[in-house]
């Protein structure tokens, strides 16, 4: 099992490249962060040589969505900035979301005001066009859904919108981020969705519910879901801890280390 530590919620007590330091000394080799204008990848990227970390993903979408016609081209170009960065990390997981949002979670284009048919005949088109993107340079576009609870207006909410899409793109290059804490929100059943979508799973992030918290504060049967994903699906996936610690975060990556 692959477990990444994701620097955006967990050790923000640091600063943010010191942050690589704090998740190699805890013993994790994998992390996460979301997205990469204004950080200074060469030094992400010394940080990691300098600690033998592997980042598994970072956000690949940031003021052009999927969902909207208009914002096609610029949605490409901003994905084929981040295969770049991607190359120069060694990462090989983007994540891509409906609508475009900034580094504080808020809408930039929330594509108000479109028809849901206008909506997803574009997300697919311009879905495809990316994951050609992709395919050409080694990368997965993993696609989550969010909860519109804490989102009001996301657009695509359940692992079956994002699912179904994959399946009609049909690109090995395009696969869903499985969120486990918007989910459970969402549509719940999560065991039986993770089967029906194993096919296209690309990505896991941990947190449990209803608070975003590590595993075991609230009412996720997270022993349950891995044994279906490592054991009945034999699904090598990684398992992202994008979570808010109940507790300070040495302690909670010590209990993270145990998942």
């Amino acid at each position: 099992m692959k477990k990444s530590i994701c620097i955006e919620k967990i050790y923000l007590e640091h600063d943010f490249y010191e942050r690589f330091n704090q998740v190699a000394q805890a013993g994790f080799d994998c992390v996460e962060f979301g997205y990469w204008p204004g950080r200074d990848i060469a030094r992400i990227k010394d940080a990691c040589e300098k600690n033998s970390l592997t980042v598994t993903a970072f956000s690949a979408d940031f003021k052009a969505s999927l969902i909207v016609p208009d914002d096609h081209d610029a949605f490409l170009e901003y994905i084929a900035q981040s295969i770049e960065v991607a190359k120069t990390l060694e990462c090989k997981n983007l994540v891509i979301h409906s609508q475009a949002m900034d580094d504080t979670g808020s809408f930039t284009h929330d594509g108000s005001g479109l028809s849901d048919t206008v909506k997803l005949y574009s997300a697919a088109l311009t879905a495809q066009d990316a994951a050609k993107l992709a395919e050409q340079a080694g990368v997965t576009l993993v696609l989550e859904a969010v909860n519109n609870i804490s989102k009001p207006g996301y657009y695509m909410t359940t692992s079956r919108f994002t699912g179904d899409l994959c399946k009609v793109v049909g690109s090995p290059n395009l696969k869903i981020l499985y969120d486990i804490w918007h989910m459970q929100q969402m549509e719940g059943n999560m065991v039986e969705n993770l089967r029906r979508y194993a096919d296209v799973l690309g990505y896991i992030h941990v947190g449990d519910c209803p608070e975003r918290h590590e595993p075991g504060t609230g009412e996720i049967n997270f022993d349950k879901i891995k044994r279906v994903v490592c054991d009945e699906l034999g699904l090598d996936v990684v398992w992202g801890f994008e979570l808010d610690p109940e507790i300070n975060s040495a302690d909670c990556v010590q209990k993270l280390k145990a998942f």
